[in-house]
């Protein structure tokens, strides 16, 4: 992490905690890479969403850190460590401007590299660019009309009809993760949008790459966060944009040592906070 010399110390930092997949009741001793950010960032409410981290960021960490479980629904410890060093690169991109999140989901959409375009048929990704351009308008400040996004929701939605999901399940995924994100002009779905849009892109990636699913899933996880962090400003701060409400606190966390042997380790200094926190 830029801000600070950021090292995390993963022998005290999973206490009373072992990575695992899924999603667990307090207690139990379990619990995913996510859950492990809430509780040393010092969350009233310990959870598998950390308030300092953006929902989009914590459902594709969620996602690698189920696919890196073993057999036993655990992970080991390197897998674990790689599981936390993407959980740790999300702690302080949850404030952000929604002309971020427009961008953000523009690349989610239509990046040549990890957008979901690349598993749609030529007219599935006409219909996939042209959402993507909305978002991009809409980032730039010029908010496209409600008409537009219900032409291209429709336009979209047309276009995955007469898909073969069979043949194309990826291409299926990835014009409904297309389609869905045009629902963020209706605040009121915003956070349920922003979710399915995510979760929708996931299952792309990961229908389009089975016998690679986790390395891919791995790989755009970092790159969809790398992203966000980029486009809100938050490794540069003299041109971080002001809309863009962070700040970092440096803090110890002091936690009880984990007795499990054999757990791999690395260091922790610094984190960034949530300026409202």
């Amino acid at each position: 992490m830029s801000v600070a010399e950021t090292q995390m110390d993963l022998d005290r930092i999973t206490h009373p905690l072992r990575l695992a997949k899924g999603s667990h009741q307090p207690g139990s001793g379990k619990g995913c890479a996510m859950k492990v950010i809430s509780y040393i960032t010092g969350d009233a409410q310990v959870t598998d969403f950390p308030v300092c981290s953006a929902r989009p960021l914590t459902v594709l960490v969620q996602s690698c850190n189920d696919l890196l479980a073993g057999s036993d629904g655990y992970l080991s410890p390197e897998n674990s460590l790689l599981a936390l060093e993407l959980a740790w690169q999300t702690v302080g991109t949850a404030d952000v401007s929604d002309t971020v999140v427009h961008a953000w989901l523009a690349e989610l959409l239509a990046n040549p590299i990890w957008g979901v375009v690349q598993y749609a048929k030529i007219s599935a990704t006409k219909a996939i660019v042209a959402i993507a351009e909305l978002h991009r308008r809409a980032a730039a400040g010029d908010m496209p009309p409600i008409v537009a996004w219900d032409a291209a929701d429709r336009a979209a939605r047309a276009a995955a009809q007469a898909m073969n999901p069979t043949a194309n399940a990826a291409g299926v995924y990835a014009i409904r993760a297309a389609y869905e994100s045009t629902a963020l002009v209706d605040t009121r779905d915003y956070q349920a949008t922003l979710d399915a849009v995510t979760a929708f892109a996931v299952r792309a990636h990961t229908r389009a790459t089975e016998g690679n699913t986790v390395s891919r899933i791995v790989e755009v996880t970092r790159q969809t966060i790398r992203s966000w962090r980029d486009l809100a400003g938050l490794d540069n701060p003299v041109g971080r944009p002001a809309s863009v409400k962070h700040k970092v606190v440096l803090k110890t966390v002091f936690v009880p040592s984990h007795r499990r042997a054999g757990t791999t380790t690395i260091a922790t200094t610094g984190i960034v906070r949530r300026s409202s926190r």
